[in-house]
Order: structure tokens, then C-alpha cells, then sequence
């Protein structure tokens, strides 16, 4: 091992998901990448998550720290085992969860922060060109791999991104495509949080993750926070990851997923939208999206959408 590897903080956060945190887990234990810890952040799960994943560690005896919050646990920071397992006293959603991680690897000198969904299978050799591409160009704020549907292993899921401001949508580069090589964007305005890996100079420099957002969109509204400050948002296609797509949702048209989604969306789209876009972006919002669901027939979804909707203004004062 190299003295100057880098050192990668991974933080997978868990909310009633131990089988896939565990399978996510399992993937990382056999990674190449010499210089590397992982924290699991449970988010307050109302099941026993948080016993199942202490139990897997110790049955496999892997050094480990079980821990409370670690505002409570500042003198247990010395010296960080392979895994920190903490246990948060509320869910306060995505961000939040995910904050606490990041604080935590920050405390403990991490060079890098990877933040991965829990319902990922990422390749033995993900790592190395993720941090290697970092290493070579020092404007790069993101980097994520290519990342592939979990049941269909050839199909792409994720290659690049692109917002559109008219809408307030973001694109998946090369999305539902058989991978045949496809090269990602040497560009991007935005990239899934499903796996992220960021440097520690840009996060102090653009600060933690929205909490406010809860659940959806506050991977678009920190990626607008990283372009804002002069970084760049890049996929490495060498690193490669499997996701199990909704499993820590319900899918993509949950009652909860329609619901967040339209409440973030009307506050992202009142902070970071430019003012010439911000009528047909709510336009779109608000009656493209409800026609979706009349013509579906779908009417607890559209009145799911209304509420997120009515929800996010009060929120913005609009």
C-alpha cells in the first residue's frame, strides 16, 4: 500500500433495509482499494435493522464500533474501525442521515467521502478510478461510476446527467440502454446520488447535503451547489455498480415518492431555477404532472402530487 493513498470514508445509510445493506456491505468487503473505512448510519429504523447488521458483523467477525450519535461518541474517534455502525435518534431523512456520516469521516480525516445508496452491488475494482480521476484533475466536485440495473446486469441505469431548467426534469444519460460501450458526457448538470464520491476540499467548501429536501431531489439541489462553486460533476465509466432501482422507496410512483417529490421540486425550483425559466418549470410542474395521473385515472396520486405541491409552497412562502 502506497503512504499517500488516499483515505475513503464510505457511508451507506440504512432506513429498515438490513438484507440490502448487508448485500451492499458484503460487495465492499471484497473491493481492491487498499485505504478505505465504512460508517452505516441507520436512520432511526422502526424494524430491527440495526441488531440485524450488528449481529452480521459480529458473526463475521469484522472489526467494528457500535455506536450512538456521534456527537455523543467524540472520544471513540482515535482510531475508526473498518465498520462504524451508528444508530441516529430520529430519521430525518436522506440528508440528514447522510450528514451525519459525512461530519463523522470529516472528524476522522477522510480524504474522500463516498456516499452509497444501500441498494447497491458495486465491482471489486470500482474504487481505484474513481479516486485516480479525482487525483488527475482537481476541478472535479462529483464522480460517480456507470451504474447498471441490479436484475438486468448489462442495461444501464445511470451514464451521465443532464437538468433541464424548463422542466425542472433531469435526464439519465443512456438510461434503459443495453451497454455497448456508450461513453458518458464529458459534462454534466447533475448526478445520481445513488454514488457519489467527493472530495473533502469540496465539501467543506460547498458544505452538507439540504435536510430540508427530506427525500428526492436533494441530489439535483447539491449538484447545483457544486457547479455554482466552479466544480465539475463527472462519470467515471471504469467504475462500475448495480442498483436495485426503488427498493428504499416503494418505486418510483409511491404515494410517498409522488409526495416528496413534488413538495422538493417546488422549492428547488424557487431557489436555484434562473428567473426566465421559473413560470414554465412550475407550469410544467403543476399541470404536466397532474395530467399524468387524470389520464391514468390515477387520482390518489394526483391528489399525493397536489398536496406535495401545496406543501412545498407553504414551505417557500411563495
Amino acid at each position: 500500500m502506497k503512504k499517500n493513498e488516499p483515505t475513503v470514508i464510505i457511508i451507506i445509510l440504512n432506513y429498515n433495509g438490513a438484507p440490502d445493506t448487508i448485500d451492499c456491505l458484503q460487495s465492499l468487503l471484497k473491493i481492491s482499494y487498499p485505504k478505505y473505512r465504512v460508517i452505516i448510519i441507520d436512520n432511526d429504523s422502526s424494524d430491527d435493522s440495526f441488531e440485524t447488521i450488528e449481529q452480521f458483523l459480529r458473526f463475521k467477525s469484522i472489526d467494528h464500533l457500535v455506536s450512538g450519535h456521534p456527537e455523543a461518541d467524540k472520544n471513540m474517534t482515535d482510531k475508526l474501525p473498518f465498520v462504524t455502525l451508528i444508530r441516529n435518534d430520529k430519521n430525518g431523512g436522506y440528508g440528514y442521515g447522510n450528514n451525519v456520516g459525512i461530519q463523522y469521516a470529516l472528524e476522522n480525516n477522510a480524504d474522500y467521502v463516498l456516499i452509497l445508496n444501500n441498494d447497491t452491488i458495486v465491482s471489486p475494482d470500482f474504487l481505484e478510478p474513481l479516486v485516480q480521476m479525482c487525483e488527475d484533475d482537481d476541478r472535479i466536485g462529483i464522480v460517480t461510476g456507470k451504474i447498471y440495473f441490479h436484475d438486468r446486469s448489462d442495461i444501464i441505469w445511470f451514464n451521465g446527467g443532464k437538468f433541464n431548467p424548463y422542466t425542472a426534469k433531469v435526464e439519465h444519460i443512456h438510461f434503459n440502454e443495453k451497454d455497448v460501450g456508450q461513453k458518458a458526457p464529458g459534462e454534466n448538470t447533475f448526478i445520481s446520488g445513488c454514488m457519489w464520491l467527493i472530495p473533502r476540499k469540496v465539501v467543506e467548501n460547498v458544505g452538507c447535503l439540504n435536510e430540508e429536501y427530506f427525500m428526492y431531489v436533494e441530489d439535483l439541489e447539491y449538484c447545483q451547489r457544486i457547479l455554482n462553486q466552479g466544480y465539475t460533476l463527472k462519470v467515471c465509466e471504469n467504475s462500475k455498480l448495480w442498483h436495485k432501482v426503488g427498493s428504499s422507496s416503494g418505486g418510483n410512483f409511491s404515494k410517498f415518492s409522488v409526495f416528496w417529490m413534488a413538495r422538493n421540486k417546488v422549492i428547488f425550483i424557487s431557489t436555484h431555477v434562473p428567473k426566465i425559466y421559473k413560470f414554465i418549470a412550475f407550469l410544467y410542474l403543476i399541470v404536466g404532472n397532474s395530467i399524468r395521473w387524470i389520464k391514468t385515472n390515477n387520482f390518489i396520486l394526483l391528489k399525493t402530487h397536489i398536496k406535495g405541491i401545496i406543501d412545498g409552497i407553504k414551505y417557500v412562502k411563495l
